[in-house]
């Protein structure tokens, strides 16, 4: 099996978990955690993210934070793949005392960065960013998966003016832009161009991809590996839902997750799923 492949293998059980979890729950995001499964299957499981899961807290560790913090069942998906979270755990989503919150916050030892309120995450990433390559001068690189709805909020054109200025290239963003928010289509909606142009205006290196191709996603991201003195953007074209049919770049799904009754449908439209794929991070 090529990594490809493997990924995609990879990716259908992550859609699994972030289904089954959100339909257990009875709320979450899972169609927002849907549409960025491809982009995080390939940092974490293609052999980019630096990160050793037994030791959490290594300095040297690479970042990853979810400024979409919605997305939260994704990152827990994605530690259930890896072998470092239990299933049954995961099915504790969004219940007291579970610290697999709505939104992620501390209490879950994979979290870098408490997130939920949109437009923060990439100010935390250029602090770590900041941190990394000015103070105490660490190899870690810094990766924010951003939403297209919170590319509104001013904050994160503040924090893409400084890194920028600092020429941050251990900075990587990925802005999943699935088109649809919360209430609707998105200011920009899948008009990638529209945010290359701004993005780059304030001197960022910008990747366009298909968010769903793991040869476009494994490409960009080595490409973000080679920048010398520019922090880079991913920007890609998602569908929210991704993987399921019936959710798939539908409005009015934003937020809540399809009934107990509707998941032998899902399951079938997920196709055949492997619990036993052999998966390792890389951790050099």
């Amino acid at each position: 099996m090529n990594n490809h492949n493997f990924l995609e293998k990879l990716a259908r059980l992550i859609r699994y978990y972030i289904i089954i979890s959100t339909i257990e729950a009875g709320s979450g995001h899972p169609t927002s955690s849907l549409s960025a499964t491809d982009l995080m299957t390939g940092l974490l499981f293609g052999g980019i993210f630096r990160f050793d899961p037994e030791n959490p807290g290594n300095p040297n560790n690479d970042r990853l934070i979810f400024s979409k913090g919605h997305a939260s069942p994704l990152l827990y998906s994605l530690w259930v793949a890896a072998g470092n979270v239990s299933e049954e755990e995961l099915m504790t989503l969004r219940k007291f005392g579970s610290p697999l919150e709505g939104h992620p916050t501390m209490s879950f030892k994979y979290t870098e960065a408490a997130t939920g309120s949109l437009g923060q995450g990439l100010s935390i990433g250029l602090g770590m960013a900041l941190n990394a390559k000015y103070i105490d001068k660490l190899p870690y690189r810094t990766y924010v998966l951003l939403g297209d709805s919170e590319m509104s909020e001013g904050s994160q054109w503040e924090a893409i003016q400084i890194a920028a200025y600092y020429k941050l290239n251990n900075l990587i963003g990925i802005i999943d832009v699935n088109r649809l928010g919360q209430r609707g289509e998105t200011m920009y909606g899948h008009n990638l161009q529209a945010y290359k142009k701004r993005i780059s205006s304030f001197g960022w290196e910008t990747i366009l991809i298909d968010g769903h191709n793991f040869i476009d996603i494994l490409r960009a991201y080595k490409k973000a590996l080679k920048s010398t003195e520019k922090p880079v953007m991913i920007i890609a074209r998602t569908i929210k839902g991704k993987g399921i049919s019936m959710l798939e770049d539908k409005n009015g799904w934003h937020g809540k997750p399809p009934g107990k009754y509707e998941l032998q449908n899902i399951l079938f439209q997920l196709g055949d799923v492997d619990k036993n794929i052999n998966i390792v991070i890389n951790n050099n």
